[in-house]
C-alpha cells in the first residue's frame, strides 16, 4: 500500500508520523511505503504566529528541519504538488516529478483571504503569516491607545486563535500600561 501525504504542516506531520507508528511492521516488511510531499524544507510552528504578533517569539523560533520531524520510516521530498490526477492515482510535482499512491491525503492546511471582505485587508491585522504577525507586532508597538475591535466571525485558522489574541492583547496592554 503507496500511501501519499501532500502537506508538511501539522496535519501532514502528524498523520505521517502516526501512520509511521502503526503501519511499523508493515513499512519494514516492504508492505507499505509513506511518502510526504512538501513545498518547504522547513515546517513551521503555525500556533506560535500568535506570540510573534506579540511580541513573545521571534520569527526564526517557529521553524525546525521537516526531516528531522519525521520518522525514518517516512520518504520525505520538498516538491511542492502542482497537479492531482485523481482518476489516475497520481501527483504531478513542480520538478516534474509523478507521484503514485494507493492512499492520497491532501493535508495543504488552510489559507485566509481577508482579501474576501471590503476594506478588511486594508483595515485589520492578522497573525496567520510570518509576515503579518510580525507586522502586527510593528503596528502595537505605535499603538498608543484606543479602542480594539476583535472580530471572531471573520476568517480564522483555529477556533481558539480569537479567544487567545484576546488573552494575549490583554497581558500586552496592561504590561504596557496602555489597558482601560
Amino acid at each position: 500500500m503507496k500511501i501519499l501525504i501532500v502537506g508538511g504542516g501539522m496535519g501532514g506531520t502528524i498523520l505521517a508520523n502516526n501512520l509511521a507508528r502503526r503501519l511499523h511492521g508493515e513499512l519494514r516488511g516492504g508492505k507499505a511505503h509513506i511518502t510526504l510531499l512538501s513545498a518547504s524544507e522547513r515546517h513551521m510552528y503555525q500556533p506560535g504566529l500568535l506570540y510573534v504578533a506579540v511580541g513573545r517569539m521571534m520569527p526564526d523560533e517557529l521553524y525546525r528541519d521537516q526531516a528531522r520531524l519525521l520518522e525514518p520510516e517516512i520518504e520525505f521530498h520538498v516538491d511542492p504538488v502542482e497537479e492531482f490526477e485523481l482518476d489516475q492515482n497520481r501527483v504531478r510535482s513542480k520538478s516534474g516529478k509523478s507521484y503514485t499512491y494507493d492512499v492520497l491525503v491532501i493535508a495543504t492546511g488552510s489559507r485566509i483571504f481577508p482579501q474576501g471582505v471590503p476594506g478588511l485587508a486594508e483595515n485589520a491585522e492578522f497573525f496567520y503569516t510570518e509576515e503579518s504577525a510580525v507586522r502586527m507586532f510593528k503596528h502595537l508597538q505605535e499603538f498608543e491607545g484606543g479602542r480594539v475591535v476583535i472580530a471572531v466571525g471573520v476568517p480564522h485558522k483555529c477556533p481558539m486563535a480569537p479567544l487567545e489574541i484576546t488573552f494575549m492583547l490583554h497581558d500586552y496592554f496592561k504590561d504596557r500600561g496602555i489597558l482601560d
